[in-house]
């Protein structure tokens, strides 16, 4: 152990005031040991007057300066115990929240697919009685009930299945090592053909500009379009009737690919846009109080981007509209020879 440390220690045991002492008298014969030297080197002679100025100085200089520097490090050591202290219940507490979200996240997981089993099969059934494959229904009222039956567990499937996806994120359970290349201008269209009869049914014109073709994107095509049917569904039901939604897919100087989504809804504040960012967080306005939702699209949206290494950006301005836009890394993007001559 370092000397220093070691004196430390023994001044820490004596106590504040006895410290101060012990160090008051160890300045006093530091003084005295000067004069002493100074009167050998042929310096004034050290005589009893001398030697009671030089202690009465140093004891009056020195023991408040001490005494301070004693309070001082004694109050250091309770701050530095009180951190340290604070630092372990801090960790302990970070592990639990971890070993909570973990425990939500496996609990979310088997929920989901516990869920899902029995779903499909009411899904299924219902849709061979509102098909009548196997003969008629008998009413075309049961038939019209098979068909709500099978849109609403389609609804609650979908809603499952983005609970899922997000918790094996959030869990670090879901990978892209199935990534492969395919052309943009697909995974658009399959996106828009999904979201087209939502659009004429709330009277909002959705239109798209793209780039040209052969454009492709290396990564995981049914989340690309998962992104994008999320993105253009919230577009679409916080757009009042009359309004538009535009699907806009611009490539970068840089390499990246940015894919955005600009509506002319309702719009969010900061405060909003931080909100919608949180699982299951949704925005209370008119436009949200006649559409259903879980608050999942944006989450997961962005959770999926950023398994790309990518990133989603939002900038809004409430009664002015929303852009949000998905932002593919150039790693992720694949030109054709003619986009890279031009």
């Amino acid at each position: 152990m370092h000397p220093l440390r070691q004196i430390n220690i023994v001044l820490g045991r004596m106590g504040p005031t006895l410290a101060t002492c012990v160090l008051t008298g160890v300045a006093v014969i530091a003084a005295l040991g000067t004069l002493w030297l100074i009167a050998a080197a042929g310096g004034p002679p050290v005589t009893g007057v001398v030697i009671w100025i030089a202690s009465t100085v140093t004891v009056v200089v020195a023991a408040p300066i001490i005494l301070y520097s004693q309070h001082m490090i004694g109050r250091l050591r309770a701050s530095r115990r009180a951190l340290k202290d604070l630092t372990s219940r801090l960790a302990v507490a970070v592990d639990h929240a971890e070993q909570a979200n973990r425990a939500k996240s496996a609990f979310l997981a088997n929920m989901s697919h516990e869920l899902r089993t029995p779903l499909n099969a009411i899904i299924g059934f219902s849709e061979i009685i509102r098909d009548q494959h196997i003969g008629p229904v008998g009413s075309v009222r049961y038939q019209a009930y098979a068909g709500d039956i099978h849109a609403s567990g389609a609804h609650l499937l979908k809603i499952i299945n983005d609970v899922l996806d997000l918790s094996k994120i959030e869990a670090g359970k879901m990978a892209i090592d199935d990534a492969t290349e395919f052309d943009l201008r697909d995974a658009v269209a399959a996106a828009l053909r999904m979201v087209r009869r939502l659009a004429e049914k709330a009277q909002v014109a959705l239109t798209t500009e793209l780039p040209p073709s052969g454009v492709h994107l290396v990564a995981v095509e049914r989340m690309v379009e998962q992104m994008l049917i999320n993105l253009l569904t919230n577009a679409i039901k916080f757009t009042p009737p009359g309004g538009s939604v535009r699907l806009v897919g611009t490539l970068g100087v840089d390499g990246t690919c940015i894919l955005t989504v600009h509506d002319t809804g309702v719009g969010m504040t900061q405060g909003e846009v931080a909100r919608a960012l949180v699982p299951f967080g949704q925005i209370e306005n008119v436009m949200s109080r006649t559409h259903s939702g879980t608050g999942l699209g944006l989450p997961l949206s962005k959770a999926m981007i950023e398994l790309h290494d990518g990133s989603l950006r939002i900038e809004s301005v409430p009664q002015a509209g929303t852009a949000v836009s998905l932002i593919f890394p150039p790693d992720r993007v694949v030109r054709a020879p003619a986009q890279l001559r031009a």
